[in-house]
């Protein structure tokens, strides 16, 4: 009967090298995941920017005209006829003017998101073949010992496997919750940004002197109603991030009015105001209410980010009495004559 510690501790590390490889693996899997949300993402961005060149047909933006308007003459237009054809069609225009540039500047945000994506994952084929290399190195390694005596091991390593995969899924669903609950607390703190400026804007944008003399650059760059938009822009943005990393768990749901883009129903309720209402009631009133889901669904996330620890902390203590048990047979091997 022989005993040799130095293939025991070549088997120990070869497990500890197939334990890595699967991690990465499983980060493979989620980074795929996000590059083909990202691509449909990008896809219907790009269909919507499309769109939104194809309605301003030249005449949006340019100066204080608004679908070859005046700014007094597009209030006057509404203010007949709030629901009217007419105003649907000046308050698309609105929408390409106040978005457009955001929607582009977003596409090319995306390229550069999935080209670093496309990088990434072209690295993770080496741990595949690693993996398998190292499957291969523990069989013949195992060989060398008495079939009867590693029979136990090949049983305990299975279930160690089981636990294994289930521990990995769930230390990458607390990343991915982790992020994207801080996403979600950034969103909540740009809209209340947002919220913040409409509210000096009820008391510094004069809306009557916008009409007659302004200019919609005005609006959208040089006023307190301008910083609004851009507040809300970095919401948009941080929402689609928590999104992406969401899309990765399983065991979340995710509904989609969470997380609707919120840039176009804001220019909505801000055209409502500006050639309709008045007083930004309903802009603050919009903004106010997304600031409320958005609280609600950060502490929703943070349950259930709660619920994964829960289930990780047990997988781990099941993991390590088995990868002790696994040990404790390594040591009972012998090698065959």
């Amino acid at each position: 009967m022989r005993r040799d510690l130095s293939m025991v501790r070549r088997l120990e590390k070869i497990e500890k090298e197939i334990g890595y490889c699967e991690i990465k693996l499983e980060k493979e899997q989620r980074l795929r995941a996000q590059a083909h949300f990202l691509r449909v993402h990008r896809d219907g961005l790009q269909e919507a920017v499309d769109g939104f060149y194809r309605s301003q047909a030249g005449e949006d933006g340019e100066g204080n005209q608004l679908g070859g308007l005046t700014l007094r003459e597009v209030f006057d237009q509404v203010s007949i006829a709030p629901g009217g054809e007419k105003a649907q069609r000046l308050q698309e225009k609105f929408r390409c003017a106040g978005s457009l540039p955001f929607l582009t500047e977003e596409l090319q945000v995306l390229d550069q998101a999935l080209g670093d994506l496309d990088t990434r994952l072209a690295t993770f084929d080496a741990f595949r073949v690693k993996k398998q290399g190292l499957i291969d190195e523990r069989d013949e390694a195992l060989n060398t010992f008495i079939r009867s005596d590693y029979e136990p091991l090949l049983e305990i390593s299975a279930e160690f496997e089981r636990i294994e995969q289930s521990w990995n899924t769930l230390t990458e669903d607390l990343m991915n919750m982790d992020e994207a609950i801080f996403h979600v607390s950034r969103a909540g703190d740009y809209l209340g940004s947002a919220r913040n400026f409409i509210l000096a804007s009820r008391s510094q944008f004069n809306v009557e002197s916008w009409l007659r003399t302004g200019y919609l650059i005005d609006l959208f760059k040089h006023s307190s109603v301008g910083r609004a938009k851009e507040m809300v822009e970095g919401a948009d943005r941080n929402l689609k991030a928590a999104l992406v990393e969401l899309l990765c768990l399983e065991d979340v749901v995710v509904r989609p009015s969470d997380f609707e883009h919120m840039l176009l129903p804001f220019l909505d309720s801000l055209f409502d105001d500006l050639f309709c209402r008045g007083k930004l009631k309903s802009t603050l009133a919009f903004l106010e209410q997304r600031c409320a889901d958005l609280e609600r669904l950060k502490g929703e996330l943070e349950a259930n980010r709660e619920t994964i620890l829960e289930s990780q902390t047990e997988q781990e203590e099941s993991r390590v009495r088995l990868f002790n048990k696994m040990g404790d047979e390594r040591k009972r091997l012998t090698l065959a004559q």
